[in-house]
């Protein structure tokens, strides 16, 4: 099913940084989460990005980037009549979601060394597997 969409709102809910307890030379992990929310009214679909970096169980970074993507008329009134959102598309949302967070915490960083630690590639097929069902 091809789904129109468009990228209506990038939102960054929240972003801190503690370049402090950073220690070069240490692994940093990455934790990233997604959450979808559908707006039936708007035609829309809310993908909540959350990500941080953590070392040493010292909390490096945590951001929360919100993008809300468009649905066309006819794309929405086919989700709505099966009341899902496939998987696929999902991780696709999400794709953009994660690139768009990229930038932000590659510009957010900048002239700190955070900026080194980039968000790494995520394999969204293992964190998103089932579709939305609303």
């Amino acid at each position: 099913m091809l789904i129109p969409y468009k990228i209506n709102q990038i939102k960054t809910q929240q972003f801190a940084l503690f370049p402090e307890k950073f220690v070069n030379g240490n692994g940093v992990a990455v934790k990233a989460e997604y959450e979808f929310k559908v707006h039936t009214d708007l035609c829309t679909v809310l993908c909540v990005s959350k990500f941080s970096y953590s070392q040493d169980d010292k909390l490096l970074l945590v951001t929360q980037i919100d993008c809300t993507f468009g649905v066309s008329q006819e794309g929405f009134q086919e989700l709505h009549q099966s009341r899902t959102i496939p998987a696929g598309f999902l991780q696709y949302l999400a794709t953009i979601s994660t690139g768009t967070a990229r930038g932000i915490i590659h510009a957010k960083t900048e002239g700190s060394v955070l900026n080194s630690v980039v968000l790494p590639p995520i394999n969204l097929l293992e964190i998103i597997k089932d579709d939305l069902h609303f």
